[in-house]
């Protein structure tokens, strides 16, 4: 019985053979319902980039099983590797005040139930502050044994470091990950918030996001809000918010990377 099912897969017409190991990067994202494989070149431009659904009722073990036969079948030797999760929790300190033997104690006040979590800290030059998520133990024990010496990161903190490279102006950033969703917003001066809600229903998601973007924005009519993960134009999410949101558009791939399908599904990787 297959554990996973390849949904999407995009290769380049370069030869990764001709490339350099040095110059080459492995992610591997996590999301809840399946996984990606991305390997990218220096200029990040995407050489292969692999989707996958799993197959309902699967353990976590098992899970972890099919990323490291998928990562084992490319027969690809990266120079940079990094696993990629969806964190439900997070928050960012700024790096002038970021001590780290307070992470428990962040921890503590981030989730009742902290002792089930691992805090991680990232940093985020370009904003200069800290990402601090915290990752489910178990989930974290797997990614040591089955991706040793692999740099962590989380979806947030993959789209702040991208979202800082953007120009200086108002726009906001919604990724979202089957009933949760990660919501940014910015604007000339820098970093305004982020923040992540779980949602059950159109109506909740609408109620988040607006009364998130309206502490920071006086006219949403006029603000670009741009969507990313796991979502589509089609979707009742996406027409419910655009009758609020005029301005309201799926994230388009880079220029290297425009020719990838449903490019906004993978915007925190390429």
């Amino acid at each position: 019985m297959n554990k996973s099912t390849s949904i999407f897969s995009h290769s380049n017409p370069a030869d990764l053979s001709q490339q350099s190991r040095d110059s080459l990067s492995l992610v591997v994202r996590m999301l809840s319902n399946g996984f990606c494989l991305c390997v990218l070149a220096d200029d990040k431009t995407v050489l292969r980039l692999e989707q996958y659904a799993f197959s309902d009722g699967l353990s976590l073990a098992e899970k972890f099983d099919e990323m490291e036969n998928a990562c084992k079948k490319t027969g690809v030797v990266c120079g940079k590797n990094a696993f990629q999760y969806y964190t439900n929790i997070n928050t960012q300190v700024p790096e002038d005040y970021y001590v780290e033997h307070l992470n428990i104690t962040i921890a503590d006040l981030l989730a009742s139930n902290s002792k089930e979590y691992v805090p991680v800290a990232e940093k985020i030059d370009e904003w200069k502050l800290y990402n601090l998520s915290l990752w489910n133990k178990d989930l974290r024990e797997k990614v040591n044994e089955k991706f040793p010496n692999f740099q962590l990161k989380t979806v947030l903190s993959a789209l702040l470091e991208k979202i800082a490279a953007r120009p200086p102006k108002e726009e906001a950033f919604v990724f979202v990950e089957d009933k949760h969703f990660a919501i940014i917003a910015k604007n000339a001066k820098g970093l305004l918030g982020s923040n992540g809600f779980a949602f059950e229903s159109e109506a909740d998601f609408l109620y988040y996001s607006l009364a998130f973007l309206r502490k920071f924005y006086q006219n949403t009519n006029s603000l670009s809000v741009f969507l990313c993960g796991n979502i589509t134009k089609e979707s009742p999410l996406f027409a419910s918010m655009n009758k609020y949101l005029p301005r309201l558009e799926l994230m388009k791939s880079e220029a290297g990377n425009s020719l990838i399908e449903n490019s906004h599904y993978y915007f925190d990787i390429i």
